[in-house]
């Protein structure tokens, strides 16, 4: 099999007129054979231009052992779709334009949900997409991955015939993305399957300096190229997922005909070039593969980099579903209170050994800017109206652990929340480092926004503990400013007790596995995590098994170039009794009897206060 590299899709390529007039040439012969095709031609759809399209979000675990699924509202699928859905409904709206237009063809995503849908529409979805006229409905979000949500992804692809399935996976969850494309294609012979979401970031990246492309063993392109998987997978996008993704709808749709039947990979690469022409050249940063019968063909993109504000909200096409046990000042439900997910920025500024959220990993934040406070707490405002009694800044590290960012947010929250009158109970969270709420150099500001935060609605902070040892915690890499170098026990316990004196709970994520770890440091941290908890400075305590992401130091500190994360074997206790956690990518640090040790351990000695699979599952409704 080989490698193709084409020349970068850039903002001001070569040739860029030729483009233009071929793809206005494209188009009008395009709306011609849409015009043209005889009544008789079989349409999914009212609307012969539109086709049908469905995106799931592939879950990480089985649900054998109470593994935890991961909480929330999937925000990196629907930030990824944003664009090509806003494309779609603004064409569904308009209606055909009198004169050939790109977007004559496109995805058929429907319409926005209104506000009545969206209120009452919260938890797992419960009508077929193909019944669905909601953007909202397009979306397959099973959480869990077993005989049921199987038997369910096949009654949806059946239904609904797509001619397009977007995947969106992490790391833990490829060899189900992997199984649902082959399932897709067995289904819906026609189907395209493009897969995105963080495992492509990690193992799909373009190295503009030189022209070349960095393929991890167990990026989709490898495992289909090697033969380890079905040449199930057309297309892999890779990098800023909404610009990227809809030029690639847009050249999908250029080249579909009447009646949507196949579609060659090869037509749509020789697409791409044409759309990227398309007004001021393309948009974001990364790479779109196609996989053809030959080979792999990289398609690099260059265009203008767009912030958060610049794009759609992410849940302007979608329903809030998500309910949080850790919020409960609505009581709306006793599992917690219906919480949407927002971000300021996608990756950490830090530079955690472990972390693929990491910039190391990352290298392309999108973000607001420190500038656009007001723009988010209208954000928030926003989803309040469409049903949020909660929020959880998803951000690795809120506002960047920028303190005057965060404290201009309060402001402009309390200054929307003031222009409401109908007394909507609303609360958020966010998460923040240990040496961020220690800063220092900025002890009064510290102090100061963390008073902002609690009276405009901040009950709860979550904070990476990692390790509560400091032969441990002397290799991650977690405190880069070295302001505060005294003990890492001792830096925990005071900024949880600062957290805590300002009247906000704090919640907490403990890693297993990292560079140090034995039995002993092991003990020493549940034990240690287990003090904070005695003394209230804890409210829940997350146990996690340190799992091998592409691309993180540790990663490749460790030798571990070749990880399985596509093979489908069957899962077991301990494993799955933590997320992401597989025989096969676990830190080699650590052996079954120490992964048994930590979860009985953690278990006994953190009691309820322990994050468990049962509390979590419940906790997002999904």
């Amino acid at each position: 099999m080989t490698l193709t590299i084409r020349p970068p899709l850039e903002s001001r390529g070569p040739d860029r007129a030729a483009a233009r007039k071929a793809l206005a040439d494209r188009i009008a012969h395009r709306r011609e054979l849409f015009d043209r095709a005889p009544d008789n031609v079989s349409h999914p759809h009212t609307d012969r231009y539109r086709f049908p399209v469905m995106a799931a979000l592939v879950p990480v675990a089985t649900s054998r052992g109470g593994e935890i699924a991961y909480p929330g509202d999937p925000m990196c699928l629907y930030a990824a779709l944003s664009l090509t859905v806003m494309h779609s409904v603004a064409r569904f709206e308009a209606g055909l334009a009198d004169e050939p237009s790109l977007d004559d063809v496109a995805p058929d995503w429907g319409r926005y949900p209104d506000a009545r849908y969206r209120r009452a529409e919260d938890g797992p979805r419960s009508t077929l997409i193909a019944d669905n006229p909601t953007t909202d409905g397009h979306v397959f979000d099973p959480r869990i991955w077993d005989d049921l949500a199987r038997d369910a992804f096949i009654t949806e692809v059946r239904a609904l015939q797509p001619k397009v399935l977007l995947l969106s996976s992490v790391s833990a969850g490829h060899r189900y993305a992997l199984e649902m494309a082959e399932l897709a294609k067995e289904h819906a012979p026609h189907c395209v399957v493009v897969i995105g979401g963080r495992h492509a970031d990690e193992t799909v990246r373009y190295q503009h300096a030189t022209a070349s492309v960095d393929l991890s063993w167990s990026s989709t392109v490898q495992v289909i190229q090697d033969g380890r998987a079905r040449p199930a997978v057309d297309f892999v996008v890779a990098g800023d997922g909404s610009p990227l993704l809809d030029l690639l709808m847009r050249a999908l749709a250029l080249v579909v005909t009447p009646g949507f039947g196949p579609t060659r990979v090869e037509d749509v690469l020789e697409a791409l070039p044409l759309v990227a022409a398309h007004e001021d050249g393309p948009r974001g940063s990364g790479s779109i593969v196609g996989l053809t019968r030959e080979g792999a063909v990289v398609v690099p993109v260059r265009g203008e980099r767009l912030t958060s504000a610049q794009l759609p909200s992410p849940y302007e096409a979608f329903s809030v579903r998500a309910r949080f046990g850790i919020f409960t000042r609505a009581g709306s439900s006793p599992i917690g209170s219906r919480t949407a997910h927002v971000m300021t920025l996608d990756a950490c500024p830090f530079k955690c050994t472990f972390c693929s959220e990491s910039i190391q990993v990352s290298q392309r934040p999108t973000r607001f800017a420190v500038t656009e406070t007001e723009h988010v707490a209208r954000r928030i405002d926003q989803l309040i109206s469409w049903g949020a009694e909660a929020a959880f800044f998803d951000d690795p590290v809120f506002w960047g652990g920028n303190w005057k960012a965060i404290t201009d947010f309060c402001h402009d929250l309390a200054a929307v929340r003031a222009e409401r009158t109908d007394g909507t109970p609303f609360e958020w969270g966010a998460q923040l480092t240990v040496d961020v709420v220690l800063n220092r150099a900025k002890t009064d500001e510290v102090h100061a926004a963390l008073d902002l935060m609690r009276e405009n609605g901040c009950t709860y902070i979550y904070i990476g503990i990692e390790s509560m040892a400091q032969r441990v915690m002397r290799h991650v890499g977690k405190n880069l400013l070295r302001r505060n170098p005294e003990a890492w026990v001792s830096k925990v316990r005071e900024a949880l007790e600062l957290i805590k004196g300002h009247g906000i709970r704090v919640g907490s994520s403990v890693l297993f596995g990292l560079d140090g770890e034995d039995r002993d440091t092991i003990e020493e941290t549940i034990e240690e995590i287990g003090r904070l908890i005695d003394d209230d400075l804890l409210i829940m305590a997350s146990p996690n098994i340190l799992t091998y992401h592409p691309g993180t130091a540790i990663t490749a500190a460790h030798g571990q170039d070749r990880l399985d994360y596509h093979s489908r074997k069957d899962n077991r206790p301990p494993y799955t009794y933590f997320e992401e956690a597989y025989p096969e990518v676990v830190s080699k640090l650590l052996d079954e009897d120490d992964i048994w040790y930590i979860h009985e351990a953690s278990e006994k000695r953190w009691g309820s206060t322990r994050n468990s699979a049962a509390e979590s599952v419940a906790s997002v409704g999904a």
